[in-house]
This record gives structure tokens, sequence and C-alpha cells, in this order.
């Protein structure tokens, strides 16, 4: 995982839902084991561990280098938020490249115009990932007398 810096510094913590905030904040309050209203770096891996990230040790330091405003060395709950918003970020960036990977391997184009087949679809699927979902009925529901995917959809389907 590598930190751009210039995307933290830019990033919204209004892309996080009321829910993720509150399991931030939840989060923080677990692991600010001292209740000083600030998680230090040992603080920090410990809760993107929980979280399901790996920071390496010098992504810890610059991430708390450039959140903590006040030079504590430390993070508070509004910097904290940041970080998680960063890292929600980037998994929705790698998600929706990974999409769109698979768009064009079943047939899509690069720019996202296009469509895949809905029985190609079903085919791999069920044969090369050996799941039994009921596709049709999704696919049905997301693009009713469709025989072809476009973009979107493929998008919403795999989304869900």
């Amino acid at each position: 995982m590598s930190i751009n810096m210039e995307d933290l510094k830019k990033v919204n913590v209004d892309t996080l839902t009321a829910k993720e905030k509150q399991k931030c904040y939840e989060a923080f309050v677990a692991f600010d084991k001292n209740v000083s209203g600030y998680i230090e770096k040992d603080e920090l891996r410990a809760v993107l561990e929980e979280m399901g990230q790996k920071p390496t040790e010098e992504e810890l330091i610059k991430m708390i280098n450039e959140v903590d405003v006040s030079g504590r060395g430390a993070i508070s709950k509004e910097d904290f938020l940041k970080i998680i918003a960063y890292h929600k970020m980037i998994l929705q960036t790698s998600d929706e490249e990974d999409i769109k990977l698979a768009f064009i391997a079943l047939g899509g184009n690069e720019d996202k115009s296009g469509s895949v087949d809905r029985q190609k679809l079903i085919n791999v699927i069920q044969n090369e990932f050996n799941l039994s979902i009921d596709l049709n009925r999704l696919i049905k529901e997301l693009s009713p007398n469709q025989n072809e995917l476009k973009y979107e959809d493929f998008r919403n389907l795999l989304q869900n």
C-alpha cells in the first residue's frame, strides 16, 4: 500500500457514511488506550490492522506527520477519519479497476462502451467460479429484456 500524500491532503471525510463514521469513532475510542483524545503510532497500526489495512512503519509515520496539525506525533479523531476516508477511496478505486478489467475480458470496451453477453457472463460465473447464484434473476432486475449488460449494469451486478 503506497500513500499519495497529495491525495491524502485532498480527501473529504464526507465520503464516509454516518455508519462508517460511527464505526471509526468507536474504533478510535477503543484504541485510544490512555483516553488522551489522540492515537499514537502503535495504536494507529492496531486500528488500521483491525480494519483490514497493513501499513508499513514508514507509511504510519507519513500518515501521522501529514495529518498531525498539532505536531504531537499523534492523531486526533478528525485526523483519523481523514486517514480512513483515504483508504476507502483507494479501495474503491481498486475495485472499480477490477470491475473494468472483468468487463473488458467478457467483451466490453476499455472506454466502458459496449456490453457483456448475459449468457457468457452466466457461464463464466457458474462454470469458471463454480458459483450457484441465480444470475438470471439478478440480471433481469438490473436490465430487464436485455441479452447484454452495459457497463453500469455490469458494475452494479458485481457490487451487489
